[in-house]
Parts: C-alpha cells; sequence; structure tokens
C-alpha cells in the first residue's frame, strides 16, 4: 500500500501543480502572495481529492502536512524571487530545484507513512469493486501518473531547461503556432507505448519520422539543429526514465 500511497500523492501533486495551475497563476504566484495563497488552496484539495481511494483521517493529516510544505517552499522561492532579479539561467534552476524538493517531500512522507505502518486499505467501494473484479488497481494509478507527466509537466520541464539554447530567430516560421509542443507530447506518448510492449527498436523510427520534417531545417540552421537535439533526447530520456521508475 505504500507504493500505492505515493503513486496517489505524485498524482496529486501533478495535478495540483501543473493541470489546475494556469500560465497566469504560475507566473502571478510570484508576484502576489493573494495568487500564492490561491495556488496552495488548489493544491490542497487536489491532493486531498486523489487520495479518496484510499481516505481515512490519518491519510488526511500526511495529505496537509505535505501541502503545508509545499506552500513553505513556493513561499520562501516568492521571497527569493521578490528580493533578486531571476534571469532564464536561474529561472531553470529555480524551478529544477523546487520540483525537486517537492518530489523529496512527497516520496519523505510516503516513507514515514509507511516506517510507522500507519493503516491504510482502500475505501468500501473500491474494495468492493477489487473483490469482483480482477482489475490491478496499482496498475492503473501507475499508467495514470506516466501519463500525466509526459504531457504537461515534461513539456514545461523541457522548455524551462532548454530556454536558453533556443535560437534567437523565428525558427516555427511556416508552421503552425504550437505544433512542435504537440509533437512532443505525441513522440512522449508513442514511445511510452512502445516501451510498454517491449518494441524498443521502433523507438528509432519514430524520432526519424520526426527528423524528416525538420530535415531542412536542421540542415540549414546549426543553432536549431542543436536545440532540436538537445529536446529530443531530453524528451526520450525523461520518458524512459519515468517508465523505469514507475514499473
Amino acid at each position: 500500500m505504500a507504493k500505492v500511497v505515493l503513486t496517489l500523492f505524485l498524482i496529486g501533486h501533478a495535478l495540483g501543480d501543473f493541470y489546475l495551475q494556469s500560465s497566469e497563476l504560475a507566473i502571478g504566484k510570484d508576484k502576489s502572495f493573494k495568487k500564492l495563497l490561491k495556488h496552495g488552496v488548489i493544491y490542497l484539495f487536489s491532493m486531498m481529492f486523489v487520495i479518496i481511494p484510499v481516505f481515512s483521517l490519518k491519510l488526511l493529516k500526511w495529505t496537509v502536512i505535505i501541502s503545508i510544505a509545499h506552500f513553505i517552499v513556493d513561499l520562501v522561492n516568492f521571497f527569493i524571487k521578490k528580493k533578486i532579479t531571476i534571469d532564464d539561467k536561474l529561472d531553470a534552476l529555480a524551478y529544477s530545484l523546487d520540483q525537486i524538493i517537492h518530489i523529496l517531500v512527497i516520496i519523505f512522507t510516503a516513507a514515514i507513512i509507511y516506517f510507522l505502518s500507519e493503516p491504510i486499505s482502500y475505501t468500501y467501494c473500491i474494495q468492493y469493486i477489487l473483490n469482483r473484479s480482477q482489475i490491478d488497481v496499482m496498475d492503473i494509478f501507475s499508467w495514470m501518473l506516466i501519463l500525466l507527466i509526459i504531457i504537461q509537466p515534461f513539456s514545461i520541464t523541457i522548455k524551462k531547461l532548454l530556454y536558453r539554447y533556443k535560437p534567437t530567430a523565428n525558427n516555427e516560421e511556416g508552421g503552425h503556432l504550437n505544433a512542435g509542443a504537440l509533437i512532443g507530447i505525441l513522440e512522449r506518448c508513442i514511445i511510452l507505448l512502445l516501451l510498454s510492449v517491449g518494441q524498443y527498436s521502433s523507438i528509432g523510427f519514430v524520432l526519424t519520422a520526426k527528423s524528416i520534417a525538420r530535415y531542412n531545417k536542421i540542415a540549414d540552421d546549426p543553432k536549431f539543429s542543436e536545440y532540436y537535439l538537445l529536446g529530443t533526447l531530453l524528451s526520450v530520456m525523461l520518458v524512459i526514465i519515468a517508465y523505469l521508475l514507475i514499473f
């Protein structure tokens, strides 16, 4: 059950820190305490929502603790950004440290719950369904988690980490707005499916197809080709690491 709790906490984090946080709120919480508080409340409710399958008052206590710790980390980040001018390089570093701390807090909390042998069980409805079917709930939770993180969190992470390598010229000229981000999401989803069925060699065909569409740009613009290669390799690496860790 410890793995179930950890997975649910991570799902709650993905929902609260990415999907339920608009771009406006993400930017505004660094400048406005009111918006930071709003994000904290949304995050708390997202964490409370995901523990419904194993809900208990003791688990709710740990959920509140995680949410408070999340708010404190964001609050420290808020004051730092008030004092220091953050450029793109520092922004990527701050984002990385922020997410690492949040995830470590969740892992540490799940470990405490495990070592304290907190009584955790599925709610009556979930247990009833499990007793009458052969559904692997942990497998469902794992797929929910990995699908959530390879879409928006990975897209934002790649954008943050590689922003300073992005060529200044308008390399999307002639293409559709945000098409690159959508291509990246589809690429990661296809790679995930290939990993799940053991078709590792087929991943190369996906990357080849993606490269063909940008062949002229890659051949004519060295800076774009480097940025493209970094983005592709980072995207593939993140999917593989996530798959190995979750499954």
